[in-house]
């Protein structure tokens, strides 16, 4: 793979939810398609996304069946599953960097892949050094 950023849920929450930085994201995304630049994301995330969406469009069935969709067919998206090793590495890293557990496995995640930049919206990451946050425009 060439140039990797790992996407944090909320960036696609924004699209999929049309919030206030839907555009953005949406742009960001089709921009690393363009670049032929790999986004990686792990299932965690994505099944974490989708129960937001669940959550909040609780009628919605269409909405969940697109979200599924772009999943399935975003080219440039490549799905980490993370271990059970990297549910461990998770939890000291929650102590260590006074993270929540799904930021904590996204770092852990970073880490097993040797990737450092994040495309993300969570404040809390700009604490982490080792980490470069990706503006989406």
């Amino acid at each position: 793979m060439g140039e990797e950023i790992f996407i944090d849920t909320n960036i696609f929450l924004e699209m999929f939810l049309e919030d206030s930085k839907s555009q953005e994201c949406e742009v960001f995304l089709k921009n690393l398609e363009k670049k032929g630049i790999t986004a990686i994301t792990s299932d965690f995330l994505i099944n974490t996304s989708l129960l937001q969406i669940i959550f909040k469009n609780k009628k919605n069935d269409q909405l969940l069946k697109n979200a599924i969709l772009f999943f399935n067919c975003y080219k440039p998206l490549y799905i980490f599953r993370p271990s059970m090793e990297d549910s461990y590495n998770a939890a000291k890293i929650m102590k260590e960097k006074k993270l929540d557990y799904d930021d904590s496995l996204v770092l852990a995640s970073m880490r097993k892949l040797g990737i450092k930049k994040l495309a993300t919206l969570d404040k809390d990451f700009k604490k982490i050094k080792e980490l470069e946050i990706v503006k989406l425009y």
